[in-house]
């Protein structure tokens, strides 16, 4: 018959080996990577196209590729940061991520506002290629976002007219009016005797509603989203310039992120932009033209032999960009001479 002090000695036999076993079960399993909430600063209205249909299905694709590893807020309409501010909210860590205009803090990014030269950029898809091009040719255009982790690049569709009181047919028509658009569009409207009222695209609703403009300047793309066809009555399509923009990550989030999830970003953004981000205003162009078209107006295309007028107003506004750029030290000639032989290239 076993003693209690036998018992004991074999219970402690048999216990210790298995809290043993159970210890070094404990360190060998993997421990789950916690999950990364980082947050993404626009200014797009949430039902607006780029939002919809490229920010959240990129967004969705890495989180699913990140075994939800890595997942991505959106803070859309300027509920984090107002427009203008986006950039340096990212440099700053105010938020991870944000689309930001370059134009929206003139003449911080010299070299980049070549895009929005009068008459440049075809089409989005053109823009966007042609940007992206120029930032992997010049390490001069790359130094310009150094204080952040660049996602991607793109540009919007050209911009056209859209006006409160009267339609633009010719040039002598545009004279003296104040249009409400980016600060990237005013080379284009100046060199035509515009008056150019800048500002965010958020705010220029409000502008032409209340008549400190006489209408806007502004894409297809964005016309639907901002309501713009509330405010104007007559429209215009003449393709003056296109806005640059890039996407940017805070380059201390961007570090701190497990190398395995920087491939998951870098190939998934790759893959989708700035492709989707193109597709999506391009979509968006047809649905507001719709809207106007069921509103009883007309769209007014200015044709060929009057567009040559408009176009030639542009070669002294990209002299003098030039000029300023080589006076900076900046290779404003070459990256313009490379900007212009890229498009050509461009459908």
């Amino acid at each position: 018959m076993k003693t209690k002090k036998t018992l004991t000695l074999t219970a402690s036999l048999f216990f210790i080996p298995l809290l043993a076993l159970l210890l070094v079960a404990a360190l060998s399993t993997p421990t789950l990577a916690k999950s990364i909430e980082l947050s993404f600063a626009s200014h797009v209205p949430p039902k607006a196209a780029p939002y919809v249909n490229a920010f959240i299905p990129w967004a969705k694709e890495i989180e699913k590729r990140t075994n939800g590893q890595v997942k991505i807020k959106f803070y859309v309409a300027q509920t984090l940061v107002k427009a203008r501010d986006s950039y340096d909210a990212v440099k700053n860590g105010i938020a991870d991520i944000s689309w930001v205009m370059y134009s929206w803090t003139p003449g911080r990014f010299p070299l980049t506002s070549v895009m929005e030269l009068p008459y440049l950029v075809k089409s989005t898809f053109a823009g966007a290629n042609v940007l992206t091009k120029l930032f992997e040719k010049f390490p001069e255009m790359r130094a310009e976002v150094k204080e952040t982790h660049l996602l991607w690049s793109w540009t919007t569709m050209p911009y056209e007219l859209h006006t409160v009181k009267k339609s633009i047919r010719k040039l002598e028509d545009i004279k003296g009016m104040k249009l409400a658009t980016q600060p990237g569009a005013r080379a284009a409207l100046e060199a035509l005797g515009a008056v150019p009222v800048t500002m965010p695209t958020p705010n220029i609703y409000q502008t032409v509603e209340k008549g400190v403009a006489d209408g806007s300047a502004l894409a297809w793309g964005a016309f639907k989203a901002f309501k713009i066809y509330e405010v104007t009555n007559y429209h215009t399509d003449i393709h003056l310039a296109a806005m640059a923009y890039g996407t940017v990550m805070n380059k201390n989030t961007w570090n701190k992120l497990p190398k395995d999830a920087q491939k998951v970003i870098t190939e998934v953004t790759k893959e989708m932009m700035p492709y989707a981000n193109c597709a999506a205003v391009s979509a968006e162009k047809e649905v507001g033209k719709k809207i106007v078209r069921e509103l009883g107006r007309k769209i007014y295309v200015i044709p060929p032999k009057e567009r040559a007028r408009w176009i030639a107003t542009a070669q002294p506004e990209a002299d003098k960009w030039v000029k300023a750029m080589e006076a900076k030290g900046l290779p404003g000639r070459a990256v313009l001479d490379e900007a212009q032989r890229l498009m050509k290239l461009e459908p």
